[in-house]
């Protein structure tokens, strides 16, 4: 075992010596004590070289806010699906009548399926001692907003969709911090009584009328948060034969005129380096939150190269793409640009963060944190894709009103996946039904 050395006094003293030598390193000094690090490094002159033009733009409709929420996941999926139910509804395009789904009632019921899901977790472990890993995790994470696509799709398949006008924002919809932090607090000590129970001999029944009383409870609470969802309502809207439509509605019915299994077309796509994740076939996240009783989470790994070729075939036919991306490095908000070139680290501080992709996330340098929809490309002379338009759901009252634009070497370093249709997966289908390659949580998170 190599022997750890300590920080030693003279190492400091060097290190010091070789600061106070460094005129840029003192000049520094006090620009950082008003300016943040990223602005110092932030090259204008490269940034401007960065057009906001594409040649395959998507028109689509206005950008929708998160609001002070984890939920880009369902924000980013409903904006896709509001595209393609525009196409039934004479909405389509920025200067067309805008429509929202309701970010509201999706949210809802992925919060009621995550408290069903932790507390079935529980019980399942409730023989287990609280230093087992699996017991550790759950409890450690407990409810958060977060979420991938297939638990967003067996939302919508499971309950449906509701116009955002039947289901609106409320002051806990968009700011869910405190809401989540009550309800974390409530379901882990129910957490605990369910494994006091245990260890007091309850039995099953008793147990288990313990986990439906809190689910009464849970329930009650969001819809005092959310508003109670609605079975039934009543929705007008012009089809796109111009003609106007109202109908009763349930929230299936309302997704299957609108959507019409839409859904089931899809499939995610990861681009993962490691070695345990082989190009071509498919993975499972394990041990997530789920709908119960639906599906897995399961991705199909591809190169990077050829993710972004089915991206490219998915925009020329006009379908924007729901993407996950490491969002908050190389960012100029001002601009609404993720650019590594326009940051210049190397001459502002001395050093870079050049690493491949493999170590950059296996490392832990970066994760798949942020939800959002791609909608445009441009195409430079060499065929090649030299820029990409996304729709996100933060700073949507900034330059672009919420459209960014990334280069495609920040697409190639921090983009982690995307959903694309099956259409474009014939060749890798006959991989799905093989053995999965296993991803746990914490390799993406």
């Amino acid at each position: 075992m190599i022997k750890l050395k300590e920080l030693t006094e003279d190492t400091i003293q060097e290190f010091k010596k070789c600061y106070f030598s460094d005129e840029k390193k003192i000049n520094l000094t006090k620009l950082f004590m008003t300016e943040s690090i990223s602005d110092v490094a932030f090259d204008a002159t490269r940034a401007n070289q960065h057009k906001f033009e594409f040649s395959i733009d998507i028109p689509t409709m206005n950008a929708v806010s998160q609001g002070a929420a984890g939920r880009c996941w369902i924000t980013a999926g409903l904006n896709l699906l509001r595209e393609i139910a525009a196409r039934k509804m004479c909405k389509h395009g920025k200067e067309a009548v805008q429509f929202e789904f309701s970010l509201a009632y999706i949210a809802f019921w992925d919060k009621m399926e995550k408290a069903n899901c932790f507390l079935e977790k529980t019980i399942q472990n409730m023989d287990k001692s609280y230093d087992d890993k699996q017991v550790r995790s759950w409890f450690s994470c407990g409810i958060t907003d977060g979420g991938f696509w297939t638990n967003f799709s067996d939302l919508v398949k499971k309950y449906g969709l509701l116009p955002k006008e039947v289901m609106p924002e409320t002051a806990q919809s968009s700011n869910t911090e405190v809401m989540n932090n009550r309800l974390n607090y409530y379901i882990r000590k129910i957490g605990a009584d369910i494994r006091n129970a245990y260890l007091q001999k309850k039995s099953f029944d008793e147990i288990n009328h313990m986990k439906e009383l809190a689910l009464d409870h849970i329930f009650s609470f969001l819809c005092e948060c959310y508003s109670c969802p609605a079975e039934e309502f009543e929705y007008q809207y012009i089809d796109s034969n111009g003609r106007s439509k109202t109908s009763k509605y349930t929230p299936h019915s309302f997704r299957d005129e609108l959507i019409d299994g839409y859904l089931d077309e899809l499939t995610p796509v990861i681009s993962l380096p490691f070695e345990h994740l082989p190009y071509g076939e498919y993975c499972e996240i394990k041990d997530i939150y789920k709908v119960i009783n639906m599906h897995d989470e399961i991705f199909l790994n591809l190169t990077m190269d050829v993710m972004k070729n089915l991206c490219i075939e998915q925009l020329k036919n006009g379908v924007p793409i729901v993407c996950v991306a490491d969002d908050d490095k190389m960012l100029c908000d001002e601009l609404q640009l993720w650019d590594d070139s326009s940051f210049d680290y190397k001459n502002t501080i001395g050093f870079t963060f050049d690493m491949s992709r493999k170590d950059y996330f296996q490392l832990k340098a970066g994760n798949a944190s942020h939800s959002m929809l791609i909608t445009g490309v441009n195409i430079n002379k060499e065929g090649l894709p030299d820029r990409w338009k996304i729709e996100n759901s933060y700073d949507i009252e900034g330059l672009h009103k919420g459209y960014f634009s990334c280069s495609d070497t920040w697409f190639e370093k921090y983009m982690v996946s995307v959903v694309i249709e099956n259409q474009y997966l014939q060749e890798y289908k006959k991989a799905e039904n093989d053995k999965l390659n296993t991803l746990d949580l914490a390799d993406i998170l």
